[in-house]
C-alpha cells in the first residue's frame, strides 16, 4: 500500500489554492491538505503542533509573495522548529527574480523550484 501523504500548501491566491487541492487530491497520494494564507499564521499553528507533539505535515508547497510573512519569513521561522528537517518543503512561485532563486539554492531548494501555474503532471511527478 502507498503512503498517504500530508500536505500544507501556504499560498494566499484562491485559484492557485483550488487548482492545487484537486491535483492534489487526484494523485491519490495525499490523504491531509491543509492550507493557509500568510506565512505567519502557518508558522503559528505548525509551531503549535510541535510544541504539542504532534507530527508535522510531510510536505510543504510554500508561495514566496504573500502579505503579513512573505515564503522566506515564513521559512527562515520555521526552520527552527524541532523536526522540520523531516519535512519536504517546495518553492511554490511566480517570481521571476534571480535572488528568489539565489535564495532557495542557499537553503538547498534549487530543485524544489517551482514555477506557478503547477500543473497535475508536475504534482504527480513528486509522488513518484
Amino acid at each position: 500500500m502507498e503512503k498517504s501523504f500530508e500536505v500544507c500548501l501556504i499560498e494566499d491566491d484562491m485559484i492557485q489554492v483550488f487548482l492545487t487541492k484537486k491535483y492534489l487530491e487526484k494523485t491519490g497520494r495525499v490523504g491531509k491538505i491543509i492550507d493557509f494564507h500568510n506565512g505567519k499564521v502557518a508558522y503559528e499553528a505548525l509551531k503549535e503542533r510541535s510544541d504539542n507533539g504532534e507530527p508535522l505535515p510531510d510536505i510543504i508547497f510554500l508561495d514566496l509573495n504573500m502579505p503579513v510573512w512573505d515564503g522566506w519569513d515564513f521559512y527562515e521561522a520555521f526552520l527552527e522548529l524541532p523536526d522540520s528537517g523531516s519535512v519536504v518543503t517546495y518553492i511554490l512561485t511566480s517570481s521571476m527574480d534571480v535572488s528568489d532563486k539565489k535564495k532557495a539554492e542557499g537553503f538547498g531548494l534549487k530543485d524544489r523550484y517551482l514555477s506557478k501555474p503547477l500543473g497535475y503532471g508536475t504534482l504527480n511527478s513528486l509522488f513518484q
